[in-house]
C-alpha cells in the first residue's frame, strides 16, 4: 500500500550524521539539562486522553467535539487521508510538496493531482490553479503553511478561497500546519490563535508539537475537523493502532503545561538566524524563497541541474548537510534551515558555499 518515502530514506541516511547540520527543519530537542515535560507516571489514567482532547483544543482556540490525538503530524496526516478518501478518490497536492504527503495519499488509495506552486511568484499558492484541477473524483486538496519547502507562509484569505471552492465540489482542504505556529508561537495561555481549521467548515488541519518547540521524541499531534471527519479519523486510528497509551497523553499533557516556556526557549534558539542565513545568500547572489519567518527557506541554483550528489559529498567531505530539491520535485533547489547552534550556522554556510562552489 504505502511505496517508500524517498526523502525520508536520505534523511535516515544522512541527518544526525554531520557537525555543520543546516537540514533539520525543527528547533533542536529539549535536552535533559533543561526543563521538559516530565516522564509518564506508572499506570494508564483512562481518563488522560479525554483530557488531552480538551487540551488540545483549548490550545488551538476550537471545541473539543473537533479534535482526535494522533502521534505526531505525519500520523494525523494519514488519518485524515483516510478519514475522507476512498480508492480511486483524487487528492490534489501542492507542488513543490513534502515528499510523505504524496506517499501517504497514495497508500491510501487515491490518485494525486499536483498543482504548481511557481518560484516566479515565491511560491504563492493560487486558488485558480486548484479549482481548475478539481474534479468530480476531487476529495481533498492538501497543502502545508507554511509551505515546506519554501518556507513561505499562504494567507488566511487564500485558505479560505481555496476552501471555498473544495465546497463547492464536495472536497475538503487538508492543512499541514506544523510550522504554523512560527514565529508568533503561543500566547502567554498557551493558545495558538492561527489555525486554519477556523478558516472554513470543511478545513481540517492537522499538527504537533515537534517542529515548533523541540518535542519531537514526544510524538504529539493532532487532528482538527468537522465532527464526523473527527468519528472517521478515530475508526481509522482503533483500526491502525488500537487504542493508545495513557501514559502518551500523560506526557502531552505535561507539555501543554511547559508551552509558554518553550517557546520562550524557541524564540531565543532562532534569535537573528533568519538575518544571517539570508545575509549569506545576498552575499552569494543566490536567489531563495526569503521567508519572512520560521526556520528554513529554499535557495535556488538554476542551470545546476539535481544537486543531489553534491549535497552528499558535502556532507561526506565538510561536514556540512542541507535538505536535496529533488525531494520535494525542485532538483536544482536545496532547503535550508537555522536550527543549527549558532556557534556553528557561519562556519557551516561558508562549508556550504565552497562545497557547492558559490
Amino acid at each position: 500500500m504505502f511505496a517508500p518515502s524517498q526523502y525520508l530514506r536520505w534523511a535516515r541516511r544522512f541527518y544526525g550524521q554531520v557537525k555543520f547540520d543546516l537540514a533539520t527543519s525543527g528547533i533542536p530537542a529539549v535536552p535533559s539539562s533543561e526543563p521538559r515535560p516530565p516522564a509518564a507516571p506508572a499506570g494508564d489514567d483512562a481518563a488522560a486522553w479525554e483530557r488531552l482532547c480538551r487540551r488540545i483544543a483549548s490550545h488551538n482556540d476550537v471545541s473539543t467535539a473537533e479534535v482526535l490525538p494522533a502521534l505526531g503530524t505525519t500520523h494525523a496526516l494519514w488519518l485524515a487521508c483516510a478519514a475522507l478518501t476512498s480508492p480511486g478518490d483524487e487528492v490534489i497536492v501542492e507542488d513543490p510538496a513534502y515528499e510523505p504527503i504524496v506517499r501517504i495519499a497514495e497508500g491510501v488509495g487515491a490518485r494525486v493531482v499536483h498543482v504548481r506552486r511557481d518560484a516566479s511568484v515565491n511560491f504563492a499558492l493560487d486558488p485558480d490553479r486548484v479549482v481548475s484541477a478539481m474534479t468530480p473524483r476531487t476529495r481533498a486538496v492538501v497543502v502545508s503553511n507554511l509551505h515546506n519547502p519554501s518556507g513561505v507562509r499562504t494567507g488566511d484569505d487564500v485558505l479560505r478561497a481555496v476552501a471555498r471552492a473544495a465546497e463547492l465540489h464536495g472536497a475538503f482542504v487538508i492543512v499541514d500546519e506544523v510550522y504554523s505556529a512560527f514565529d508568533a508561537f503561543v500566547d502567554e495561555g498557551g493558545v495558538f490563535r492561527g489555525s486554519a481549521r477556523k478558516l472554513g467548515p470543511n478545513v481540517v488541519a492537522v499538527s504537533s508539537l515537534t517542529k515548533c518547540y523541540g518535542l519531537g521524541p514526544e510524538r504529539i499531534g493532532w487532528v482538527l475537523g468537522p465532527r464526523e471527519v473527527v468519528e472517521r479519523a478515530g475508526d481509522a486510528l482503533v483500526a491502525s493502532t488500537g487504542m493508545l497509551p495513557g501514559s502518551h497523553a500523560q506526557v502531552a499533557l505535561a507539555a501543554f503545561s511547559e508551552l509558554p516556556a518553550l517557546a520562550s526557549r524557541s524564540r531565543r534558539l532562532l534569535a537573528g538566524k533568519r538575518e544571517r542565513v539570508a545575509a549569506w545568500v545576498a552575499a552569494h547572489g543566490l536567489s531563495w524563497s526569503a521567508p519572512a519567518e520560521g526556520i528554513f527557506g529554499l535557495v535556488s541554483l538554476p542551470g545546476r541541474k539535481d544537486l543531489t550528489l553534491a549535497i552528499e559529498e558535502a556532507a561526506r567531505e565538510r561536514q556540512v548537510l542541507v535538505a536535496a530539491g529533488a525531494f520535494f520535485g525542485v532538483p536544482d533547489a536545496f532547503r535550508i534551515a537555522w536550527s543549527i547552534p549558532g556557534d556553528l550556522l557561519d562556519e557551516g554556510l561558508e562549508r556550504l558555499a565552497e562545497a557547492l562552489d558559490l
